[in-house]
């Protein structure tokens, strides 16, 4: 390794268990999205980076707006650390989680270290990309001659779309970055990602007693046939199709007046999301043969596949051969099944890829259910991969 490369690895070394403490931290604040509450984490993340002399920049999103997307109060932060002039790389993970649900043999919220693993929800997705970042940045203060900015993107809707988050950073202006690293795998280099469509169907009738149900209009009898064509519809190779929520009905004697069921629809690259969108409507309009029971199918979102531009795939490069440097094996550049909040910048025409800690997404199936875990070797490894790539960066 050249003299830069062997005082990152050694910063890396040396601050890895300050790494585990930060990130058990941030395991033990619940932010699990729904409902959403991320604000105690924030801001203990906020004070944190302040106290390693960063500027870091609260930007709350305005609550009319975060309404439309479900959510009331949401704070992003953009820190920043200027080492000279030059380019701007970012580093953007989000802070909150999937719910916790079932199937978990440790304490969701525990931050337990067992066998070279920490356990907790979000400790790999995308917690520990966070540790990895904040280190990696720090990793850098160790050296002399750079000539650039890195930032810290902390934000706090993955898991509703980064219209609040990216999108909103970007939209407002506060952030021009020259490229960007998402919340990724330390074993993947991932530079295309797929698009996503969720579905609001609800259906409205009339309620009547049980005893009488002639004198109602069954919102439940009306959504079989459409469930029915939504399941044919998921059989289409390459076409996921998934509904994930369906409730309706006021009690066990009463005829249900309304019913609401979500569709999330994975969109390929290549197809056209609009056209996706139209299709599916189609389907779910032709298979309601109630007319007396209302029908309305309403977006909830609506995310583009992201293909990678040359720019991107050349970044990615430069990525790619410090994490197979840092990770001692090869690190392909791959385009993969995610639905990242970091589309927004790559959509923006920033060159974007997800880069961070955690086991390959293409070619394993990844559980984001119970027992939620990460490996600290690889939080390691990936934090001097990352801090590698700032650093070429910031000194072409």
């Amino acid at each position: 390794m050249t003299a830069p490369a062997d005082a990152i690895q050694a910063a890396v070394s040396d601050s890895h268990a300050d790494a585990v403490d930060f990130l058990q931290t941030l395991v033990r604040m619940p932010t699990e999205n729904p409902p959403g509450d991320t604000a105690e984490a924030v801001e203990w993340l906020a004070a944190t980076l302040e106290t390693r002399g960063w500027e870091v920049e609260r930007h709350p999103v305005p609550n009319p707006f975060a309404r439309n997307y479900g959510r009331a109060d949401i704070t992003n932060l953009v820190v920043r650390r200027a080492f000279g002039a030059g380019p701007t790389v970012a580093l953007a993970a989000p802070i909150d989680t999937l719910p916790v649900g079932n199937g978990w043999h440790h304490e969701p919220f525990g931050a337990e270290v067992k066998d070279g693993l920490l356990h907790g929800r979000g400790a790999r997705d995308s917690k520990a990309d966070i540790a990895a970042y904040v280190f990696a940045l720090a990793a850098l203060e160790r050296l002399d001659g750079l000539s650039g900015s890195v930032e810290l993107h902390i934000t706090s809707d993955e898991e509703t779309g980064g219209f609040l988050g990216p999108a909103f950073l970007l939209g407002q202006d506060l952030t021009k970055p020259d490229a960007v690293i998402g919340a990724g795998t330390a074993y993947q280099v991932i530079t295309g990602q797929e698009g996503v469509l969720h579905l609001e169907v609800l259906l409205r009738g009339i309620q009547a007693h049980a005893s009488r149900p002639q004198d109602g209009r069954d919102a439940l009898e009306a959504a079989v046939p459409i469930l029915a064509r939504l399941m044919t519809l998921r059989e289409t190779p390459g076409q996921p199709l998934t509904v994930g929520l369906i409730e309706g009905g006021r009690g066990i004697n009463v005829v249900p007046d309304r019913v609401r069921f979500t569709v999330d629809r994975r969109i390929a690259a290549g197809e056209d999301a609009e056209a996706v969108e139209a299709g599916l409507i189609a389907a779910i309009e032709e298979a309601h043969v109630f007319p007396s029971v209302e029908l309305e199918c309403r977006r909830l979102l609506l995310a583009e596949p992201v293909a990678p531009t040359p720019e991107t795939e050349a970044f990615a490069e430069t990525v790619a051969r410090h994490a197979t440097a840092a990770m001692g094996q090869r690190v392909p550049i791959v385009s993969a099944p995610v639905v990242s909040g970091a589309r927004h910048y790559a959509l923006a025409g920033i060159p974007t890829v997800l880069y961070g800690v955690g086991p390959p997404i293409v070619g394993e199936g990844v559980d984001f259910t119970g027992d939620e875990s990460v490996s600290l070797d690889d939080l390691e490894k990936a934090t001097t991969a990352i801090a590698l790539t700032l650093q070429d960066m910031l000194t072409r």
